[in-house]
């Protein structure tokens, strides 16, 4: 019988669990747990929402690693932006008997029918980076990501203090629909509602993408004009197109305008390096570690928390040179 074995020695695998505004510490050494079933493999299908953006591309090439080093096989299918082929990509792979499935949603609501199928085919579903509209524990096993809350009231705080409280914000968001959006939308507005002198002047959606960042950024000077001294992206790709249209209109960022994101990539912080970007704070796309660790735990019929959070951080001058080589 083949049977492959993780040995996980003298390392302590730590989930940050949340639950009703608690938070829970679950931390355990780990031996023989197995990495196969019978006379196969574990055999995990991931349902990523695109290949657009280089986080994307880093969050699989990290489950390709970490699935390689574990012995599991993986197989990857690409939504390429479409919800319906995502849920046609989960009946494909519960199709194919795959043991567990993860998904990278491209929304969070209109999962029904994959919680569905996952369900009536015993499968384990993980929800990946992003939330959806489900019950852990029964729709879905559990959620790994970051705090898109926390990392918006982060960069918030951070602009104010950069500002002296006072600033009039253009705002680039996600896309429309995506939890993250709305969380870092959240966390964002009610951070700065806190401070009289800084408001939002302009929001608009740019896909998280760089290119569109550079267009909508473009758009919004031609349409609303130069009245603003601060911009928050919220992410880094946008961030960067959206530097490239300031640096356009004759507009320098880092001097004229304070700029402000989400996701720590190594351009990222380039870009601060060099003086045009404020801050990033990270939103790790390597988040294999605490999946398969889940899935390590579910093997060896152990409790897994319904929700693992791992811990991030903030990005400016004065650890940006230091980090650059963790980035992605």
């Amino acid at each position: 019988m083949k049977r492959l074995l993780l040995l996980i020695a003298a390392a302590a695998v730590v989930f940050s669990c949340t639950g009703k505004g608690a938070v829970d510490q679950v931390q355990e050494k780990t031996a023989d747990a197995p990495t196969s079933r019978g006379e196969h493999n574990l055999v995990v299908g991931f349902s990523q929402m695109n290949h657009v953006n280089p986080w994307r591309v880093a969050e699989t090439n990290d489950l390709k690693r970490k699935a390689s080093e574990l012995g599991i096989d993986l197989i990857v299918k690409d939504g390429e932006s479409s919800q319906q082929k995502q849920i046609d990509d989960i009946k494909s792979l519960v199709n194919s008997s795959v043991d567990y499935i993860i998904l990278a949603p491209l929304v969070f609501e209109g999962w029904d029918e994959a919680f569905k199928i996952c369900r009536d085919a015993g499968i384990p579903l993980i929800a990946l980076d992003r939330e959806v509209n489900g019950i852990p524990g029964v729709d879905f096993m559990t959620f790994v990501g970051g705090n898109f809350v926390k990392e918006a009231v982060v960069a918030a705080e951070w602009l104010a203090e950069a500002t002296g409280k006072s600033a009039k914000i253009i705002e680039l968001q996600g896309r429309e629909g995506a939890s993250c959006v709305f969380d870092r939308e959240k966390g964002f507005r009610e951070t700065i509602a806190k401070y009289e002198n800084m408001s939002i002047v302009w929001s608009d959606y740019a896909s998280f993408e760089r290119l569109k960042g550079q267009q909508v950024m473009e758009d919004i000077i031609l349409s609303y004009g130069r009245d603003f001294d601060a911009v928050f992206a919220q992410n880094d790709e946008m961030a960067i197109g959206a530097i490239q249209a300031l640096k356009a209109a004759n507009i320098q960022p880092g001097v004229d305008v304070t700029i402000v994101s989400i996701d720590g990539s190594k351009d990222a912080l380039k870009s601060i390096i060099a003086g045009e970007l404020g801050a990033t704070v990270e939103c790790t796309p390597k988040l294999a570690e605490q999946v398969f660790s889940a899935i390590m735990r579910n093997e060896l019929h152990k409790s897994v928390p319904h929700r693992i959070i791992v811990e991030e951080r903030l990005f400016d001058k004065t650890n940006a040179i230091e980090n650059i080589n963790e980035a992605f």
